[in-house]
């Protein structure tokens, strides 16, 4: 008897298939729910406090820079403000938004300002008149609930 070999893949690299596809789709979900990635947030704070840590060596070893010889040391480009704007260009035909690659250079740089919002602000509850009359229907259920409350209490 002659037994024959299934071909194709295995019930194990199915499984990693699957485990990979369902990352995929948790992953698209949450970024569409939040805007973001938690993994963003956790690198940004792991540079932030690699940053921290480096600039505690250089103050405990009293030495200048901490970066091999020969590279520039370029902490990069000021961030952008309200005040400070942003600036617009056309390179090769497209919309650029960045101070960085849009320079004086170009014909068509313009700045554009920024406005501070809020983002999505909830709406605020409505103000309840002060004058003494109530609502007839709350005044019931408030006498319901206090005889309730003395039958329970004898």
């Amino acid at each position: 008897m002659n037994i024959k070999r299934q071909r194709g893949i295995n019930l194990v690299w199915v499984s990693i298939l699957s485990m990979c596809v369902a990352a995929a789709g948790m992953a698209t979900l949450y970024t569409i729910r939040y805007g973001h990635l938690p993994f963003q947030e956790t690198l940004s704070r792991w540079q932030s406090s690699g940053k921290v840590i480096g600039n505690e060596l250089k103050k405990a070893t009293n030495m200048g820079d901490l970066h091999a010889p020969g590279l520039a040391n370029e902490e990069g480009p000021p961030p952008v403000t309200v005040q400070t704007g942003v600036r617009r260009c056309l390179i090769d035909g497209k919309t650029v938004i960045s101070n960085t690659e849009c320079t004086d250079q170009n014909p068509t740089t313009k700045l554009m300002k920024l406005h501070d919002t809020q983002g999505f602000v909830h709406p605020k509850p409505a103000q309840a008149e002060e004058s003494g009359s109530s609502d007839p229907d709350t005044d019931v259920r408030r006498k319901m609930i206090d005889k309730i409350i003395d039958k329970s209490g004898h």
